[in-house]
């Protein structure tokens, strides 16, 4: 946070809705808070990106203000970052695998995972 704290965290509580491994799909218009959802399942063992190319990069929550005068200010109030505290802001994020892999790659890449 913006006061030097730590980040208030927040897990999700319900039961799942598969055990499955899961392969997330992401290209370059990948972005924002779907870019959070694919690097939270990655980060916590729950799946591996599958694409081509990395996300778009958009790690920045912005306010655009406009005055009377006709100008303006975009101010910066909050940044994306996954549960590993991945800054996704321009470099995206990268895939696993550039296409769908076999479930036993699925597994055996997330058998190595090590949730933050």
């Amino acid at each position: 946070s913006a006061s030097g704290d730590s980040p208030t965290r927040t897990s999700a509580t319900s039961v799942r809705l598969t055990d499955a491994p899961l392969a997330v799909l992401i290209d370059s218009g990948t972005a924002s808070a779907s870019e959070v959802a694919a690097g939270a399942l990655r980060d916590n063992c729950r799946g591996v990106l599958v694409g081509k190319e990395r996300s778009f990069g958009k790690g920045l929550i912005q306010s655009v203000y406009e005055f009377a005068d006709g100008s303006g200010l975009v101010l910066t109030v909050g940044k994306y970052v996954t549960p590993a505290r991945t800054d996704i802001d321009r470099a995206g994020l990268r895939p696993d695998f550039a296409s769908v892999p076999p479930a036993s790659a699925i597994a055996e890449t997330l058998s190595r995972c090590r949730a933050p």
